[in-house]
């Protein structure tokens, strides 16, 4: 079943309300819960009705809900489906290669290779969503913006780091050992923006 993440605050009651989300800075005035239902509309009738199948989340019940989001699963991928989708023509769901390690220099801190991946991640499906914007104006240290589109909000969620850090193996071979360990490093970072 997937869980979702409720959020609530205090309600003052009908004769004074404050403006929505003002109460949102004051930490202990927000109530944040984790719940799995089958579905949100489900969630809200167990949540208003106090039913046990709400479990902690009846604690929302006297509140102000102010959001109700399915929290993601997270992608995980084992190397030999990421070399599929990322590999040779023939593997790949777009029927073209969608990295070519040998197009760069190969290494796990190259911002062209690093740009590749993403791409092949998100036009491969693996990562709906995915992109990069380099900022190569420090030629010794080029600075990524990774960001995830979130089409719930319709927004962009976004994490900065140096491209050296994005792959989970910085001494990783080069070629398709540094792709491989770019992808394990980016699905993690959109992992963490979800």
């Amino acid at each position: 079943m997937p869980e979702y993440r409720i959020v609530s605050e205090a309600d003052p009651g009908p004769d004074h309300r404050e403006p929505r989300g003002a109460r949102l800075r004051l930490d202990e005035a927000r109530e944040v819960t984790v719940t799995e239902a089958r579905n949100v509309s489900d969630l809200i009738e167990d949540i208003e009705r106090g039913l046990p199948a709400a479990g902690d989340a009846r604690a929302h019940q006297t509140r102000r809900i102010v959001a109700i989001e399915e929290v993601h699963p997270g992608f995980s991928y084992a190397d030999d489906e990421i070399g599929r989708a990322l590999g040779t023509a023939e593997t790949s769901p777009t029927g073209e290669q969608l990295v070519d390690p040998m197009g760069s220099t190969g290494e796990p801190h190259d911002p062209d290779l690093v740009a590749q991946v993403v791409n092949g991640l998100r036009e491969s499906g693996l990562v709906p969503g995915l992109n990069i914007s380099v900022l190569a104006n420090e030629p010794d240290e080029p600075y990524a913006m990774v960001e995830v589109f979130d089409d719930a909000l319709g927004a962009y969620r976004s994490i900065g780091t140096e491209v050296r850090k994005i792959a989970d193996d910085r001494d990783a071979e080069p070629g398709w050992d540094a792709v491989l360990s770019i992808a394990r490093g980016l699905i993690s970072l959109s992992n963490d923006l979800h």
